[in-house]
């Protein structure tokens, strides 16, 4: 990675836009092992990630079809349809006297020993309020993930003072090496080779944009990417032409679709972390008193 990697003007039009960040990354687009292994490593650690995804998901219907199984173990019996001049209590009452004898705890309590009851209330309990905590597998996973990047090859961006400039060109941050690496798959190949989608497929963008998000710095990569510069300046001048052998207006149709994955993925990532801030902090709301009337004579 270069030590500094600008954004430049719109003045430069979007061909040479995308001269420049290819001089910058004629390392990064030369580098052998990128696709061999790098993309590899990233591709296993986004489908782990998306992985765990998914069983939450399996497991969450799972609880939700639990929960429809032992509603009526639990007294928890839907509404009955009620025909006019009918009284729904009694009928619910009605229904409530038949499903008595499937009551669990109520039946436990009567028949069973006082260690049973206890078992018996505790796995009600548990079943009624299963859903309503919010428990959740992928959160956990994303924690320790988390931690995992609070390591020193993960520096955090310095803390900007008020009147400090940000320095917006330095390449340390990790979302600024996924830029260059999002630059070097943005670039179309050749009608006999395969894509980098065909290779790795969403799992690796899963990845980066996991650890960029873990990492806080989701607002400076979608400030500062290198490819959406050249999307945002291409819609602009309208260019279509080849640069370095490669075609501006493939090249940018194939930023933007890569702009929309990683803007849903960003999506999902943060309802997660958002509902995991939520229970791990306290949300401090001030009140203000409404305003007094005037008094009236």
């Amino acid at each position: 990675m270069p030590r500094h990697c600008k954004l430049p003007r719109y003045d430069y039009g979007s061909n040479g836009v995308l001269g420049y960040y290819h001089a910058q990354l004629t390392d990064i687009v030369q580098y052998p092992d990128a696709r061999t292994e790098l993309f590899h490593a990233f591709r296993e650690l986004g489908n782990i990630i998306l992985f765990c995804m998914l069983i939450e998901q399996a497991l969450s219907q799972e609880e939700v079809t639990d929960l429809l199984h032992a509603a009526p173990f639990q007294n928890i019996l839907p509404r009955p349809f009620v025909a006019e001049g009918e009284k729904p209590e009694t009928k619910q009452k009605r229904l409530e006297a038949k499903y008595a004898a499937l009551q669990i705890v109520q039946n436990v309590d009567k028949y069973g020993t006082a260690k049973q009851g206890q078992l018996s209330r505790e796995g009600d309990l548990l079943t009624r309020e299963r859903l309503c905590c919010g428990l959740s597998l992928f959160s956990v996973v994303l924690r320790r993930l988390r931690s995992c990047l609070t390591a020193p090859q993960w520096p955090a961006p310095p803390a900007p003072h008020h009147h400090a400039p940000h320095h917006t060109d330095t390449t340390t941050e990790f979302h600024r090496l996924w830029s260059a690496l999002q630059f070097l798959y943005c670039i179309p190949v050749g009608d006999t080779q395969f894509t980098v989608e065909e290779l790795f497929g969403e799992g690796l963008h899963w990845a980066g944009c996991t650890i960029i998000a873990l990492l806080g710095q989701q607002r400076r990569f979608e400030a500062l990417d290198f490819c959406y510069h050249i999307l945002k300046v291409q819609r602009v001048d309208g260019k279509d032409e080849l640069v370095k052998g490669i075609p501006l207006k493939r090249m940018v149709d194939r930023i933007r679709r890569f702009q929309v994955l990683n803007s849903q993925i960003f999506g999902v990532l943060a309802r997660h972390l958002a509902a995991d801030d939520e229970r791990a902090g306290v949300e401090h709301v001030r009140c203000f008193p409404p305003p007094a009337a005037p008094h009236t004579a």
